[in-house]
């Protein structure tokens, strides 16, 4: 995705979570794994400002882990941080895991690999060597290829569809026929779009396709690629995605606004950044524990008058405004306690363009300043990187998420010995 959306970050602030609860977190342990019990993760089981009708499947226990869109800088940014959640142990916690755009390409290659990570019963890491071959290295292959140029000249074409070229391309060269009926069952992988005819999110997912404005539908049919490139279909190079629901069953949902039928034969979608690039959407109304790796970073400013050429610069400013509300109502739901006393939602949160020295746990192995500014400057496109340029990228999301997670979630947790292995 384009520096169309990976426009602004407000510059995360330490979020002192004073006053924990020292009653331990109060989540089963994941299916066929037995791990230890965490403490200190205690979070309020009320809903907070969230409609009555959202308890339906909130879960104060839950863990929910959000990736946002950046294009290719996204893609690796995010692989850095599953390295350190890995050596945290908290893959297999996870609950459910929300990506956008490039964001969705990590999402999706996690999601492959998943199968092969034989997560240790009692410290829940997965082996160096088994992340390595069956996650990190795809993700370089993948990020080592370039996707839009070629994408974009195909939409060019009549009768062509640039969403639909770069959903081909994706289960050709990256996801080799994977489709979403062979997603893991746990924990739920959510791929996040927008509907240019509702202006609705859609959430594509292992067990159903839905926009709740006017959707749902089964995936028996559907790839793995359809997600990803409807996920991350910007806006106007690769976009739109137009999806045939043709050989699936699709219903109108309760309570949607819209009951057309030429709205459930073939949803038009675009990039999720367009009406979510943080994936917050998908998880927040349900999990109490959230984290959230956001590959973006503040814009410049720039004085200037408005002339004609200025309309971008217009709509920049409007998706900001957007990020940056999710952004504030994350960080007043980690701060803010409800009448039990306890915080509405414990987590983490970290991006691009976030200062290592504000967050208080920063100690140990760190990326360098030069290593930050590289990555934090790398385009947003699906462009190929080099070996050094993903190298970068990668340490910074595996920096920025040690410093993060052991900052507001494991603060006992040790600090990292050395830099994330990218390369044999």
């Amino acid at each position: 995705m384009s520096q169309f959306f990976a426009v602004l970050a407000t510059r995360v602030a330490p979020i002192h979570l004073a006053n924990r609860s020292s009653a331990p977190w109060p989540c089963p342990a994941p299916q066929h794994r037995e791990l230890p019990a965490m403490t200190d993760w205690s979070v309020s089981s009320l809903p907070g400002f969230f409609r009555s009708g959202d308890l339906v499947n909130y879960r104060p226990d839950a863990v929910g882990l959000c990736f946002s869109g950046g294009g290719y800088r996204a893609t690796l940014f995010h692989a850095g941080a599953v390295i350190r959640l890995n050596e945290l142990g908290l893959l297999p916690r996870l609950d459910r895991i929300s990506s956008v755009s490039g964001g969705s390409i990590t999402s999706g290659l996690l999601a492959m690999a998943w199968r092969h990570l034989p997560f240790d019963a009692t410290t829940g890491v997965a082996p160096a060597d088994a992340l390595h071959a069956a996650f990190v290295e795809p993700v370089l292959e993948a990020t080592a290829r370039t996707l839009d140029i070629r994408v974009g000249l195909a939409g060019l074409l009549p009768f062509v569809s640039a969403g639909n070229r770069l959903a081909d391309l994706y289960d050709s060269r990256v996801f080799n026929g994977f489709a979403l009926r062979d997603l893991p069952q746990r924990p739920a992988f959510v791929f996040n779009a927008t509907n240019l005819q509702t202006g609705g999110l859609v959430r594509f997912t292992r067990a159903y396709l839905a926009d709740w404005r006017a959707f749902r539908s089964t995936t028996a049919h559907l790839r793995l690629a359809d997600a990803v490139a409807a996920s991350s279909a910007f806006p106007p190079v690769l976009a739109p995605l137009r999806l045939d629901l043709s050989r699936e069953t699709v219903e109108t949902p309760q309570g949607a606004r819209f009951d057309a039928p030429e709205l459930r034969r073939e949803p038009v979608l675009v990039d999720g950044g367009v009406h979510d690039n943080l994936g917050l959407e998908a998880v927040w109304k349900r999990c109490g524990i959230l984290i959230a790796s956001y590959a973006g970073h503040n814009a410049a400013a720039e004085a200037s008058s408005f002339s004609v050429d200025h309309m971008v610069p217009v709509v920049y400013s409007f998706l900001a405004s957007s990020i940056d509300w999710r952004e504030r109502m994350l960080i007043n739901l980690f701060r803010h306690r409800l009448a039990d006393g306890l915080p509405e939602r414990r987590g983490a949160y970290w991006t691009a363009g976030t200062k290592m020295e504000d967050f208080p746990l920063h100690d140990g192995w760190k990326p360098s300043a030069d290593t930050l500014r590289r990555a934090r400057d790398t385009p947003t496109r699906l462009e190929a990187l080099s070996r050094p340029e993903q190298k970068v990228v990668v340490e910074a999301g595996y920096g920025y998420a040690d410093a993060a997670l052991r900052s507001y979630l494991l603060p006992g947790a040790p600090a990292p010995a050395g830099p994330p292995r990218v390369f044999p």
